[in-house]
């Protein structure tokens, strides 16, 4: 029957809530079985990163590490294709549904380090050792979401290729992500490198860096019997110091930066050095400054030395420039992964990653990490676990997120190699 107010007026009428509308809200609240399997894979990634940075792997010798990676990928399973390549990059495809953005995934298998790993010390919620976050958890943090998606057999999204790549660092010039974006390049619309630090900054910019080795060679001899002959290790020394008035300014708006890395030469403490070398590395967020800056280095240590010595110059590396907008469809899905689980907004960075290779080559990329960390390339590397129980969600989400954007979405740009 119909209730009059007091004042003689109608009730006005009160709203109940659908509850099939509470109930959809319920469900959208609710964790799905792939996020709760990126949960439970935590504890699991954590005792993988420290098994992956037991096992040696120096840039140019990744094989051990590799056949590892492979075996645990295989027992994943699920895969259209898995193999080893020559460069000991390790490939599993997964298949996808056609419309959805193909992504390639790199995680690296090298560490700077030439000798033996060494055991990993876990010390008050920290795993301490060499390579531990660059990029031991990198490639376990991989391993524990592509065993997620196959457990909760994810679907709706496109092709995804994961692999564990070969000579990331130093020398290895990025040739195992480099063969990846040339052998693949008809295959992925996009690609996201993983690194285990970094996991609240997101690279959109790649450091464009040439390496030269720079070299005198002269007659050298005995120090005392042909005392006064021209002496490499000081002709190079001029060299050297020639630099230092195009050291350029730290603050200048493209960054760009020179170093002398290692100097080698000499023969003993009583010998006129015939031969010495040094390594020197150029960078910057703009490559017209290291093409510029380049020039200018070679034409002041050439005045340095005059006619006394020749200086030559071999090219022992290079790392293409590019970017990708914040505003791209790749990076906010990134930063759609990371709102969803209440992480901070991130620092866009410019950096020098196996991202580096497919921005070169023009495809939308981008490098994120799953923790925090500090002393990377050092005996002393660490890595917090705690962060990991968010950053291996964020990956996985993240992953998803981009390979679940239509093709349309993304484009390959310019070509910057």
């Amino acid at each position: 029957m119909w209730l009059r107010r007091r004042n003689g007026g109608l009730p006005p009428l009160v709203r109940r809530r659908n509850p099939c509308s509470r109930h959809r809200e319920r469900q959208s609240a609710m964790p799905t079985a792939y996020e709760r399997a990126l949960v439970r894979a935590v504890p699991g990634v954590i005792e993988e990163t420290v098994r992956i940075a037991e096992i040696p792997a120096p840039t140019f010798h990744e094989g051990t590490r590799a056949r590892y990676v492979y075996d645990r990928l295989a027992a994943i399973g699920g895969w259209s294709r898995i193999e080893v390549d020559g460069l000991s990059n390790v490939v599993a495809v997964r298949k996808g549904e056609a419309g959805h953005v193909r992504l390639l995934l790199c995680a690296h298998l090298d560490t700077v380090f030439p000798d033996p790993a060494t055991p990993v010390v876990r010390s008050r919620g920290k795993l301490i050792g060499r390579g531990v976050g660059d990029n031991s958890l990198g490639i376990a943090a991989m391993l524990g979401v592509a065993e997620a998606m196959q457990t909760a057999a994810v679907r709706g999204i496109g092709d995804i290729i994961f692999a564990a790549n070969a000579g990331e660092e130093g020398r290895g010039d990025l040739r195992g992500a480099r063969r990846l974006v040339r052998d693949y390049a008809h295959d992925f619309d996009a690609m996201i490198a993983i690194e285990g630090h970094a996991l609240n900054r997101i690279q959109t910019q790649a450091v464009a860096s040439l390496r030269y080795e720079v070299s005198v060679e002269t007659e050298g001899g005995h120090s005392w019997g042909e005392y006064g002959r021209k002496n490499s290790i000081a002709l190079l020394a001029r060299a050297i110091v020639a630099l230092e008035p195009l050291m350029p300014d730290p603050k200048a708006p493209q960054k760009t930066t020179m170093n002398v890395g290692v100097i080698r030469g000499g023969r003993s403490v009583n010998t006129i050095a015939p031969d010495a070398v040094f390594e020197l590395d150029i960078r910057s967020v703009e490559p017209a400054n290291v093409d510029a800056l380049l020039r200018q280095a070679r034409l002041a240590m050439r005045r340095a030395v005059g006619d006394e010595a020749e200086v030559r110059f071999k090219r022992i590396g290079t790392r293409p420039g590019g970017s990708v907008p914040v505003d791209s469809a790749l990076v906010q899905a990134v930063l759609g992964a990371r709102r969803g689980l209440g992480l901070p907004e991130p620092e866009f960075y410019a950096g020098s990653t196996d991202a580096n290779a497919a921005l070169g080559a023009g495809f939308p990329t981008t490098c994120i990490g799953v923790t925090t960390g500090g002393e990377p390339h050092t005996p002393r590397e660490w890595i917090s676990t705690a962060p990991i129980k968010q950053g291996v969600p964020y990956l996985g989400r993240a992953i998803v997120a981009a390979a679940r954007l239509p093709r349309s979405a993304v484009r390959r740009g310019k070509r910057r190699e």
